[in-house]
């Protein structure tokens, strides 16, 4: 074949992909590929480059070569096979041996080293910590299945999207490929860039159907989302069917199969939330609050066996991670759902800032300044008295030398000594309360005013297909139904198009999607863009086939309105008692138990000085007083080694902080099982849960102590 008439049959191949293809082609490259494929063939390359655990998969089956068993490929295959890493479940098992070994003898070097200086950290610490090297075998081994549940949850509200996206295209264009691409170009997610990669493998000639290249790709998903696997395979079937009406049917059905397994599966899903929230309860809040009552109690007859090292390394490091791993597992059962998303491209306030109006000027100003500056008011009392006297009660010197803000009369104030540890954790949280909560307020204002204007689209968008299939003119059927819409927001929006239309002389086509000048740049909305533009690709084949697109959209967005509320309903139950615990359970129960802990210590104290005391005052040759002070002296020994007490400060340091992080898990925990992958709405809840959850601490942590700890100073010995 001549090079002239390769050249013609390219010329010919490509311009029939052109007509297939929404986005343009970049002709200036040889290969013929489209930007978005040369785009996405990098981004595929450079995260195989950097992909360190696949390297590490890699390097551990060259070195150990392990074989793996059935249940290990049953286990390790389907999710290697949804993240498209090429590795084996052999090579996943190496790499879990490798690190486990590698671990276990650093672990074992640093208990000789210890062991050779004389143990200068505590045995049982070391003892401990021999489970981070079994921990991080253990997690070499299920990362794949942990990455895959990750990747099911950031896909959860992406596969709705999809099958209402193709089904938009398939209305109007009964193909297939183009609306795989549709969906694929106008989400934001790993199921786009799983479509992107289906048509890439098409393109590059792996498959020579889309079909087939499908097929391959829902293989993956088989036992994650099998109501999406359904509604794919129902599109397909809508592709082969010669009836019209039956083609519209199945259409219909591949929506309503999702959202009617969406309900159904979140249905079993609350059900079966209520013992895991009951865990949560009882294993992150009433437990282990609880038991620090006792702590330093038994602290004093166990001497150095318990240290403040070891209430850091167990509330506040392995008790958090073993909540969020617990809370990870909890939601990565969870059904998808539809979220509320922003356009990449919209104007939308930053997390993290404020708008300010100063001298007539706006302009918007990080909140991080206000968080130190509420740390510097709130903990300045702790951090100065820290500063100036860095004992910490119970203290067995004199009150001579100590401040008179920690003295009352001869002896120390432990309520004041307790109030400086306070005020630094009370300033910490408040501190990164606050700044969540304000930094979000910009930015949730906007995105309300997005959902508001979403449920409001279906609406609008029936009542202009309504008008235009009576054969009302564009520009006619835009200002009734302005007029119709006007007490909403949505109104807006038709008439931003009509006065472009009118007043600048654009198509309907740039009236909408002009990037200087166009409606929806007013409207930064990833549905009403995606929408729109699927109203464009149906008025390309006359008005009528656009009102029917446009009135048949809004009956899907009704629908998926409804369904995302009876999900709402159903949530009710266990979202009101993760705000139970996180308001007012959890910090209410810290308080009380770092009060009381301070109680039993400075009782224990005073009782210990009246018999140091009575044995001081035995006049010296009085045997009967002797005795009695002998006697004093047994019964002071039983009381253990006060010294060895873990302080009442130290002890409201590790709740403080472990209360922080409790209510960050709960308020991230709540969130996604109620709205989803919502950065805003996570910080603005984590930001009030912490401000409250706090404010009550404090509040109940100072009754307790004014309370209890006043009747205990006030008995006379």
């Amino acid at each position: 074949m001549d090079e002239d008439r390769e050249d013609k049959i390219k010329d010919i191949v490509d311009k029939l992909d052109r007509d297939l293809e929404m986005p343009p082609y970049n002709t200036s490259s040889k290969e013929g590929y489209s930007r978005e494929y040369q785009k996405y063939r990098k981004e595929e390359r450079e995260e195989v480059e950097t992909s360190s655990f696949e390297e590490l998969c890699l390097t551990s089956g060259d070195l150990l070569n392990l074989k793996a068993g059935k249940k290990t490929r049953e286990r390790l295959g389907p999710p290697l096979r949804l993240l498209g890493w090429d590795i084996t479940p052999g090579m996943v098992l190496s790499a879990a041996v490798m690190v486990g070994f590698v671990s276990f003898f650093g672990w074992f070097l640093l208990f000789a080293l210890n062991a050779f200086l004389g143990f200068f950290i505590p045995i049982s610490i070391i003892l401990i910590s021999v489970f981070i090297p079994i921990g991080a075998g253990v997690y070499t081994y299920f990362k794949p299945i942990y990455q895959a549940e990750n990747k099911v949850i950031r896909s959860s509200g992406e596969m709705i999207l999809t099958i209402l996206y193709m089904v938009i295209y398939m209305r109007s264009s009964p193909n297939l490929e183009g609306a795989i691409r549709f969906a694929a170009l106008n989400l934001e997610g790993p199921v786009s860039k799983d479509l992107r990669g289906v048509l890439w493998d098409l393109e590059v000639g792996k498959y020579n159907k889309i079909e087939e290249a499908l097929e391959n790709y829902t293989v993956r998903w088989k036992g994650y989302n099998d109501d999406f696997l359904e509604s794919l395979q129902l599109l397909k079937a809508s592709v082969n069917e010669p009836s019209p009406q039956r083609r519209e049917d199945l259409l219909q059905d591949s929506i309503d199969r999702i959202l009617e397994g969406t309900q159904e599966n979140m249905k079993h899903y609350a059900q079966g939330l209520k013992t895991p929230v009951m865990i949560l309860n009882a294993v992150g809040a009433m437990l282990p609050v609880l038991g620090m009552i006792m702590l330093p109690l038994v602290s004093v007859f166990l001497g150095d066996s318990i240290s403040e090292m070891h209430l850091i390394l167990l509330f506040n490091i392995m008790l958090p991670a073993f909540l969020y791993w617990f809370m990870q597992r909890i939601l990565s059962s969870r059904p998808p759902t539809v979220s509320s998303e922003p356009t990449s491209n919209g104007n939308l306030p930053r997390l993290g800032y404020y708008n300010l109006d100063l001298f007539g000027r706006s302009f918007s100003a990080p909140v991080w300044p206000l968080g130190v500056l509420i740390f510097s008011i709130v903990g300045l009392y702790g951090v100065l008295g820290y500063a100036i006297f860095p004992e910490v009660y119970p203290v067995s010197d004199g009150a001579e030398s100590a401040p008179a803000m920690f003295t009352d009369g001869d002896s120390y104030s432990p309520l004041a000594m307790l109030i400086r540890s306070l005020s630094i954790t009370a300033g910490l949280g408040l501190a990164i309360g606050v700044v969540l909560y304000i930094g979000g307020l910009e930015r949730k204002k906007a995105e309300e005013e997005i959902r508001n204007i979403e449920k409001q689209f279906p609406t609008a968008l029936f009542q202009l297909g309504n008008k235009i299939s009576g054969g009302t003119p564009i520009e006619l059927a835009l200002k009734q139904a302005r007029e119709s819409t006007e007490e909403m927001e949505i109104s807006g929006l038709f008439s931003y198009t009509l006065r472009n239309i009118t007043e600048m002389g654009m198509t309907f086509d740039e009236a909408v999607f002009d990037e200087d000048y166009g409606a929806l740049r007013h409207y930064p909305s990833q549905m009403i863009h995606t929408v729109m533009k699927a109203i464009m690709e149906s008025s390309e084949k006359g008005t009528k086939m656009a009102s029917m697109a446009m009135m048949t959209i809004s009956r899907y967005l009704e629908n998926i309105h409804r369904t995302q509320e009876k999900l709402n309903d159903l949530m009710e139950e266990t979202t009101t008692t993760i705000l139970m615990l996180g308001y007012l359970l959890a910090p209410i129960v810290s308080g009380v138990a770092v009060g009381m802990s301070q109680t039993i210590i400075t009782a224990m104290f005073e009782l210990s000085e009246s018999f140091d005391d009575s044995i001081a005052g035995t006049p010296e040759g009085d045997v009967g007083d002797a005795d009695t002070a002998a006697a004093g002296a047994d019964f002071s020994g039983i009381l253990g080694d006060l010294d060895a007490a873990i302080p009442p400060e130290v002890l409201q340091f590790v709740v403080g902080i472990y209360l922080i992080q409790l209510l960050w898990i709960l308020g991230t925990f709540y969130t996604k099982i109620s709205v989803g992958e919502n950065k805003t709405e996570r910080n603005i809840f984590v930001g009030k849960i912490l401000i409250s959850g706090v404010f009550f601490y404090s509040i109940t942590l100072l009754i307790v102590s004014l309370l209890f700890g006043g009747i205990v100073t006030s008995i006379e010995p």
